[in-house]
């Protein structure tokens, strides 16, 4: 964790709120639920697959594709949401690992519903420690906002309040109730934002072949519109934090002490002690 300034002064500790991470949880648990039935009805799947198809050699092989799509479906889903590959990656690199440990006759066919509910065990394990390597520390000076994994690595930022150009405060249906919402400092470089692009395309062709040989013609015209979004990784703005409006004002009031106009009001002040002094001495 960075060092603090001379003479900095920290006003505020906080973590992400643990409902916050509900789309993480609910994605392991996803497959332990789902590991769970499968493999409580693996007897009765694989035999209905063999009564329709007759073999056994070909339900095993539909029965670990089922298994490829029950892992990467929902993988391809949450890498969408969260703008990441590292999701189809990992998922696509267990069921390759799975299918060779069969195919090498390492596990049996039914283990493969106990490694799914392995994996969302595991999951909402390391999901409930990366919550809680999560800091954001307020302080006089500045925020520091970063993701403290030890080896494995630390994301950090920190941002002055005179470079916060605008601070959004973003609180969801589950944000009401349990109160916690996250709040993006935007500066004017563009950090804390982000682009969500709608795409609309349209294209017609015609095309004629003679002897083998084809000539065609086309067009198409696509465009498309961007609006500008408060957004951030979780370790680059105060995610998920709890009591969210009582942060807010607190960081509010920081970015006013910076603003010329307090700034000048409070040299004004300053000067009028100064001379209110000077008249009493003398």
């Amino acid at each position: 964790m960075r060092k603090l300034l001379k003479g900095e002064k920290v006003l505020e500790v906080v973590s992400p709120h643990p409902i916050s991470f509900w789309p993480y949880y609910a994605f392991f648990l996803y497959y332990i639920v789902i590991g769970g039935y499968m493999y409580s009805k693996y007897d009765d799947l694989l035999q209905s697959l063999m009564n329709i198809v007759g073999n056994s050699l070909i339900a095993s092989i539909l029965l670990v594709a089922l298994w490829w799509l029950i892992l990467i479906i929902p993988a391809v889903i949450f890498a969408l949401l969260q703008i990441s590959s590292k999701w189809v990656i990992l998922y696509t690199l267990i069921a390759v690992i799975g299918t060779y440990a069969l195919t090498t006759h390492k596990i049996a066919l039914g283990h493969i519903w106990l490694i799914t509910i392995g994996l969302g065990v595991l999951g909402v394990i390391f999901t409930e420690l990366y919550r809680r390597a999560h800091k954001y520390i307020i302080t006089d000076k500045r925020i520091i906002m970063g993701t403290y994994l030890g080896l494995f690595g630390t994301y950090e930022r920190d941002i002055l309040y005179s470079k916060i150009e605008d601070l959004v405060l973003k609180q969801g249906f589950l944000g009401k109730i349990f109160n916690y919402g996250t709040i993006v400092p935007a500066t004017a470089s563009g950090l804390g934002t982000g682009i969500d692009v709608a795409k609309a395309e349209a294209g017609v062709g015609v095309g004629a072949g003679k002897e083998g040989v084809g000539v065609g013609a086309g067009i198409a015209v696509g465009g498309e519109r961007g609006v500008v979004m408060p957004r951030g990784r979780s370790w680059f703005i105060l995610y998920g934090v709890p009591d969210p409006q009582r942060i807010y004002d607190l960081l509010i009031a920081q970015m006013q002490e910076r603003e010329p106009a307090q700034y000048l009001q409070k040299q004004v002040e300053l000067l009028e002690k100064l001379v209110e002094k000077k008249e009493e001495e003398e």
